[in-house]
């Protein structure tokens, strides 16, 4: 395979760099995002354009300069009214020179404002993460949305560009290109041979061959020019380059449906409600943001259960005692008139400080394990504890017999995010059947 070095001019000598130096922004802007996700305030997140800061350092390209220390050299200063040549610059004493302050979250004014979009900051807050197990089933499907190779464009990144399409089409424009020449080139041939053969028969024959000599003259010529204008067609041009062209497109997956299960009860003070709902409001725009047509129920509970709309489920300020089981016997129903097992992805994530009357913690454990014979992921946050409650230790209990079932805490806002990332990232995806 040979080797091709294209030495033609592009409208920027340092591509590689620039790619490098959007791949650290990216980079830079992720960390960004991820930190908003972490601390920012709840409504913030749902919200529209946001502006991202990018520290400067970030965004030079590398360059060559010449390096100083190597022997005398020269330099213009512009603007210069006090020095003349050969004046010796004095140094400012005691390491003088004033400076600007700093800023006081030490990033100073070398910095960049991004306003990313809502779906572009979405789209940075949840990159990598999926719905775990997804399998086919039978009915209507909902779509992620992923990238795929989609043809092939005639500009692009060069790091995208298709070598074997590129080759192709500079191989068939240069066949275009030539097969007019050479058949033009064969008739010449074959005319600057007869008629030279018709010269040395007249020559011989002491004819005068004059006018046929300069014919032949004119038939060389031609045939030099048009051989020229045939290795003029340039090996590649820009018109053959080809690139990969990535789109986004709707991925059918099986349907699916999230059961939200929230404790809303007098034991939820503000603190366990903000964590709750932090927890839930990020799921509720992973799916929105990353799958088309999945469902989500809202149920929300105290001592009584009750399905709810998503503005009452984020709203709600209720109070009253604590009952889990009729919130998971809800969800059973549902699923069981709603969304069967066989036709739908049905996962479960359910929010709570862990108090629970001590009584119905049987109750729950038994409907859980039903619960969970259907499910394809369960998830139970306890939200601001010390320790693990009788609750925790019930949902615990089930793990060895349910994989699908995950146990997690947190106590304060930037623990969400992180645990929210771990319960969905593709490297904690497994089959469970």
């Amino acid at each position: 395979m040979s080797n091709i070095i294209d030495r033609r001019m592009s409208g920027s000598r340092s591509n590689a760099n620039r790619e490098r130096l959007q791949r650290r922004v990216r980079e830079r802007l992720k960390e960004t995002v991820e930190k908003i996700g972490r601390t920012g305030a709840i409504e913030s997140l749902s919200q529209g354009d946001k502006a991202v800061v990018v520290p400067a350092n970030d965004l030079y390209e590398p360059s060559f300069r010449r390096d100083s220390s190597q022997g005398p050299w020269e330099r213009v200063l512009p603007g210069n009214k006090t020095y003349q040549r050969g004046d010796e610059i004095p140094k400012p004493e005691g390491g003088g020179g004033s400076g600007r302050e700093g800023a006081p979250d030490g990033e100073g004014e070398d910095a960049l404002g991004i306003v990313l979009s809502s779906d572009e900051f979405l789209d940075l807050l949840f990159d990598g993460l999926e719905l775990p197990n997804l399998r086919r089933g039978a009915g209507g499907e909902i779509s992620s949305e992923v990238w795929q190779r989609s043809g092939f464009v005639r500009d692009g990144s060069p790091s995208r560009m298709h070598v074997a399409r590129t080759m192709r089409a500079a191989r068939a424009r240069r066949l275009a290109l030539r097969a007019g020449k050479r058949r033009a080139i064969e008739e010449l041939q074959a005319e600057y041979e007869a008629l030279q053969a018709e010269i040395t028969a007249r020559q011989a024959a002491g004819d005068d061959t004059r006018i046929e000599a300069e014919r032949l003259a004119e038939l060389a010529e031609q045939i030099a020019v048009l051989q020229r204008k045939l290795r003029a067609v340039p090996f590649i041009d820009e018109a053959d380059l080809r690139f990969a062209h990535l789109d986004r497109h709707s991925q059918p997956r099986s349907r699916a449906v999230m059961l939200c299960i929230m404790d809303v009860s007098g034991s939820m003070g503000e603190t366990e409600k903000d964590l709750a709902k932090r927890f839930f409001l990020l799921l509720y725009l992973f799916l929105k943001q990353q799958y088309q047509n999945v469902e989500i129920i809202f149920i929300k509970h105290h001592s009584v259960a009750q399905e709810c709309s998503e503005k009452e489920f984020f709203a709600a300020r209720e109070g009253g005692g604590t009952l889990v089981s009729p919130a998971l016997g809800l969800a059973a129903d549902i699923v069981r008139s709603r969304f069967p097992a066989t036709e739908w992805n049905v996962y479960l994530a359910q929010a709570s400080d862990g108090d629970n009357y001590f009584a119905d913690n049987a109750v729950v454990e038994e409907i859980a394990g039903e619960l969970l014979e259907g499910l394809r992921a369960f998830y139970y946050l306890e939200v601001n504890r010390d320790d693990e409650s009788h609750l925790y230790q019930v949902f615990a209990g089930l793990m060895a017999a349910f994989p699908q079932l995950v146990c997690t805490r947190a106590q304060q806002r930037e623990d969400i995010y992180p645990l929210f990332r771990k319960l969905f990232s593709k490297a904690q995806v497994h089959d469970h059947g």
